[in-house]
């Protein structure tokens, strides 16, 4: 993880503990100058008696998770008795993993096996979640809303992915993947210059006739669904990122390379949007514009109707 990263997010936990402990230190003197008014000299031991129950229950917890096992962490290099403990260790969590039972992982091979077993599994995660994440976001087209689901997905598919790796994930090893894959979400990397609207316009060229000047009367709903696309990719591939990054930091058995990680999950999630824009844009454009076309439709024919009765209609004959 950046030492840059760290610091900032260092200030701001400090920042906001320093904060609720100023709040949680006034309302305890507030509550201490009442007891005052009740009783004079009743207030200093109800400031000192709120203070240590406060405090208790603030530090209990952290002694109870500093009492749990430490996560497991690769080593700096891929050989050595560091490298063979850390293999010991990861071997051992395997072999209670349900997705492994009865898989061998005493030889290399077998052991890469069982790693590229997982990797497919999670693979699958992250691939069907920014498919969801793809289609609702282009269809609800609620900034905050979209922001909250793409958000809790996101959480969701890691916790899933640590799951597939770890079976059980304790919350120093859900602490170590969120941070790592945070830290390294926030580093843009350029995603600016994703053209996401260039990558979903031949889907809804290819799927509605209107782009390509058949029905020029409808051009609106077409570049319509390519923004909403559009939309759904950006968010599609941000997921996939997320997914990547999580997936390769769970099966890594050295040191990350933050960089290199970052890169490829770039590139991967890439391709992956591309695919995914492809199967699920089809889907949802073909869906959109039978509705539209239904209802043009309907409403030219309503209209010819009319139009044909309107002919059709005599004059009454003149009354004698």
């Amino acid at each position: 993880m950046s030492k840059t990263v760290l610091r900032i997010l260092g200030l701001i936990a400090a920042f906001l503990i320093l904060y609720a402990v100023v709040l949680l230190v006034a309302g305890i003197t507030q509550m201490a100058a009442g007891a005052d008014r009740i009783s004079m000299g009743l207030g200093q031991p109800v400031f000192w008696t709120l203070l240590g129950i406060f405090a208790v229950l603030v530090l209990w917890p952290i002694a109870l998770y500093l009492r749990l096992p430490r996560a497991l962490t690769p080593p700096e290099a891929a050989s050595g008795p560091e490298y063979d403990e850390y293999l010991l260790k990861l071997k051992a969590q395997m072999a209670r993993n349900p997705m492994l039972a009865g898989t061998p992982l005493e030889s290399s091979d077998e052991f890469a096996a069982a790693i590229q077993r997982l990797d497919l599994e999670a693979a699958r995660v992250v691939r069907n979640t920014a498919s969801a994440i793809f289609a609702s976001t282009a269809v609800m087209q609620n900034g905050r809303l979209d922001a909250l689901v793409v958000f809790g997905s996101q959480i969701r598919m890691t916790y899933r992915i640590a799951e597939i790796y770890y079976r059980r994930p304790s919350p120093r090893q859900l602490l170590y993947i969120y941070g790592n894959v945070g830290a390294n979400v926030l580093v843009a990397d350029n995603l600016h210059d994703v053209d996401f609207a260039g990558i979903v316009t031949p889907v809804v060229t290819a799927a509605i006739p209107s782009l390509k000047g058949a029905m020029p009367g409808l051009q609106g709903i077409s570049m319509l669904l390519v923004n909403s696309f559009a939309n759904g990719a950006a968010n599609a591939f941000l997921t996939l990122r997320v997914g990547l990054i999580a997936r390769d930091y769970c099966a890594l058995l050295t040191a990350p390379d933050t960089v290199r990680i970052r890169r490829s999950a770039t590139v991967a999630a890439l391709k992956m949007v591309a695919e995914i824009a492809k199967e699920q844009g089809t889907r949802v454009a073909q869906a959109a514009w039978g509705a539209v076309a239904g209802s043009a439709q309907s409403t030219a024919v309503a209209t010819m109707k009319g139009t044909r009765n309107l002919f059709r209609w005599k004059k009454p004959p003149a009354s004698p």
